[in-house]
């Protein structure tokens, strides 16, 4: 080769290296090799703890009712690996965004973090006796009554069911027996509550077993049934019981309205800090 060739190659290379687009070219090739170097050290971690195993495998013995194998808990590990890599993409492409259903879920969530949170102190004497008192006829016990009555179908063939038990009533008061059509519910009770009078045969009925004198045959009364003379045997009137009897459930029901007035406080704060914007409504 000729020293004429070399000082033309060497003049080619030095023209080459001083081209712009070869610069431009050699520090884009290394800015990939130190992003993509960068990306690997910097890649978010996804990190199972000791108590996460614990949870993997108790829930895999409460559905099987047996410790998962060595090759079945490596198994159900990579799901659990893979459920995560799957819902943390997902949320980096906003697939979660506009979601209802995992927006409620997420709302669920809080709800249950935030009475985590909030622990309610044990009430003092005085507060739960003010709860007591101020809900008093919620813990009394209900009105009863001892009662019976004849009943006549409004599906009966013959005499209509009015005419039927006003003709009974008249021989009850006199001291005969009169005979009703069968029923489906009994014909006596020896203790009811009013309630489930109200329940069974409607507000009518129910009125009626209230007022009507004892031991004295009164009618007709209509219920979603057809219709009914009564004679009402005896009452028991609502009591309140003292506070030492029913303090559990007091207690219950006190604790129950501390979390959700905390509740209403914890959403509260919510609406102080975000802005709300209702479309078509003055802002």
């Amino acid at each position: 080769m000729s020293p004429g060739s070399d000082s033309a190659r060497v003049a080619m290379w030095r023209r080459v290296l001083r081209e712009p687009l070869l610069h431009f070219l050699v520090i884009g090739v290394a800015l990939f090799v130190a992003i993509s170097v960068a990306s690997g050290l910097n890649r978010p971690t996804v990190r199972l703890e000791a108590r996460d195993l614990e949870q993997i495998a108790a829930y895999w013995e409460m559905q099987t009712q047996r410790p998962p194998t060595r090759d079945e808990l490596a198994s159900i590990i990579q799901e659990r690996v893979d459920e995560e890599l799957m819902a943390r993409e997902a949320i980096r492409l906003g697939l979660d965004k506009d979601d209802m259903i995992v927006r409620r879920r997420l709302a669920q969530k809080m709800a249950f973090a935030s009475e985590d949170v909030s622990a309610i102190p044990a009430p003092r004497e005085a507060d739960l006796q003010a709860y007591y008192d101020k809900n008093r006829t919620r813990y009394a016990t209900p009105a009863r009554l001892a009662l019976r009555h004849v009943y006549f179908s409004q599906d009966r063939t013959g005499t209509s069911p009015p005419i039927a038990a006003t003709e009974a009533l008249a021989k009850l008061k006199s001291g005969q027996p009169a005979a009703g059509d069968p029923a489906l519910l009994p014909l006596a009770y020896a203790d009811i509550a009013a309630a489930d009078l109200l329940r069974d045969y409607g507000p009518d009925f129910t009125r009626v077993a209230r007022e009507a004198p004892l031991m004295t045959w009164v009618g007709p009364v209509t219920s979603p049934y057809g219709v009914h003379l009564i004679q009402v045997q005896s009452r028991l009137a609502s009591e309140t019981v003292p506070l030492a009897e029913v303090r559990a459930e007091v207690l219950d029901a006190w604790m129950a309205e501390q979390r959700q007035i905390k509740n209403r406080a914890f959403r509260q704060g919510l609406r102080q800090r975000y802005k709300v914007e209702i479309a078509g409504l003055p802002q």
